[in-house]
């Protein structure tokens, strides 16, 4: 039996509604939502091996139009040097942060790459010292996932310059590369996840004790709670039901002070070692605490960084009663200065004048091993302190000439090399090169490649 159907239920003129796609891959990135969330700057390099680029082909290409002008003008051939010198910000709570996740997200089509940058935090945590400019990793992490054939990748609590130990494998962060002993940069041109970025071998094979670096059990415990503190607010921040604002940290500092020590900020400030007045522009809001300081303020108090900048959770807890008892009792019983033994002083000053230890001592260690005040010992012997303070910077000036000059001549044997390849020595070209591309900035260095420009260019 045959149907006979009409043509307009056979056939359709209208034009089909395709998805919108993508420039580049929609790569997933890897940990959303654990505290192993990968890092921006570890998803670029991820996102460049995925189209079989370098980095610097796929930032220069790629993302350099679609971001802002300012941000473009600085990311031009020229100056492309600079933010791999400075990569840490795009991890950071800052502008180039988002600048470049807004790029990201409009050629990948991903909605969720926020999350691999800070800058959530940003209103709770200043940007001083919060990242590091060099790579850290744990080896045993990384090996893990090469032989599990998962996807090897380094996580934002690695790039977080406070993390000193993996949470999971409760061992210090490897520095170091083992192979060449230098200190990888965080990204590079040629960057790829897991390999060192100067010698290019495999960094999660190799546990070196020069590599990572050693801490006491005690110590030990508290790097692990600190990455676990961290990883909670990670974990944490794209779930909370309302944004961290700046006045939680003013809020949760007036909480633990009440609850501690009774609103005493004097107190409060003696017991954890911060000075009164510090302590006073935290707790009224006028400045904000380094990461590092507001984490060993919580760990005194037991607390857990999300607890504290949700004072809400923080009100709820009962703190330490050790630390109310401890203060009453440094309240309650005055201590005596420690008198001053002239003698003894002496005689360590002029030690320390005579050693050979390198480098030397500033006067602002030999004070704390003294276990003195620097400026009581700069009355009773000026003159020992000057002189002392003065070896320490004539070493300090003489490292630094020995380093530029280092670089000076790594920088002539890379232009040499060049020359005879036929390729100009050209200062983007250079860099890339160089073992620490950031001392091209230094006038020396830069002087010493503009005349052998000059002279090969002959």
């Amino acid at each position: 039996m045959i149907v006979d159907h009409h043509p307009e239920e056979l056939w359709s003129i209208e034009k089909p509604q395709l998805p919108k796609r993508s420039r580049l891959y929609h790569l997933p990135p890897v940990g959303i939502g654990t505290p192993f969330i990968e890092s921006l700057t570890s998803y670029i390099a991820r996102l460049a091996e995925s189209h079989s680029v370098l980095p610097s082909v796929l930032i220069s290409k790629e993302i350099t139009p679609y971001l802002k002008k300012v941000f473009a003008k600085r990311l031009s051939s020229r100056r492309l040097r600079a933010l791999f010198d400075r990569a840490r910000a795009l991890n950071g709570t800052g502008d180039i942060a988002m600048d470049f996740v807004q790029a990201l997200e409009t050629l990948t089509l991903r909605s969720d790459l926020c999350f691999l940058t800070l800058h959530s935090c940003a209103s709770v945590i200043p940007p001083r010292g919060l990242f590091r400019p060099y790579k850290a990793w744990c080896p045993a992490c990384y090996q893990k996932w090469r032989l599990s054939r998962q996807v090897v990748y380094e996580p934002l609590l690695w790039v977080i310059e406070t993390i000193k130990v993996c949470p999971q494998h409760q061992q210090p962060l490897c520095l170091y590369c083992p192979h060449c002993h230098k200190q990888p940069p965080l990204l590079e041109w040629h960057s790829r996840s897991g390999y060192c970025s100067i010698c290019g071998k495999w960094l999660g094979s190799v546990f070196d004790s020069f590599a990572c670096s050693t801490l006491s059990p005690e110590d030990l415990k508290k790097e692990i709670w600190v990455a676990d503190s961290i990883g909670e607010l990670i974990t944490a921040v794209h779930s909370l039901s309302s944004p961290l604002l700046r006045e939680n940290v003013a809020k949760g500092m007036c909480a633990a002070i009440n609850l501690a020590t009774k609103g005493n900020i004097a107190a409060f400030a003696s017991l954890l070692g911060i000075p009164k007045n510090t302590l006073w522009m935290w707790h009224t809001g006028k400045a904000l605490p380094q990461l590092n300081a507001l984490l060993r303020i919580c760990y005194r108090l037991e607390i857990s960084l999300l607890d504290f900048l949700t004072p809400e959770k923080m009100v709820a807890k009962s703190l330490k009663l050790s630390l109310q008892e401890s203060t009453q009792r440094s309240h309650n019983k005055r201590v005596s200065p420690k008198p001053f033994d002239s003698d003894r002083v002496e005689e360590a000053l002029q030690a320390t004048l005579a050693s050979d230890e390198k480098p030397p001592l500033t006067m602002k260690e030999v004070a704390e091993r003294l276990e003195y005040n620097r400026r009581t010992i700069s009355q009773h012997f000026p003159d020992l302190c000057r002189a002392i303070s003065a070896k320490s910077l004539r070493y300090r000036k003489a490292a630094q000439e020995k380093k530029i000059e280092q670089s000076c001549e790594q920088v002539r044997q890379i232009a040499l090399k060049l020359h005879i390849e036929n390729v100009y020595p050209s200062e983007g070209r250079v860099s890339q090169l160089m073992t620490k591309p950031g001392d091209l900035r230094t006038k020396k260095v830069r002087a010493t490649l503009q005349e052998l420009q000059s002279e090969l260019s002959r």
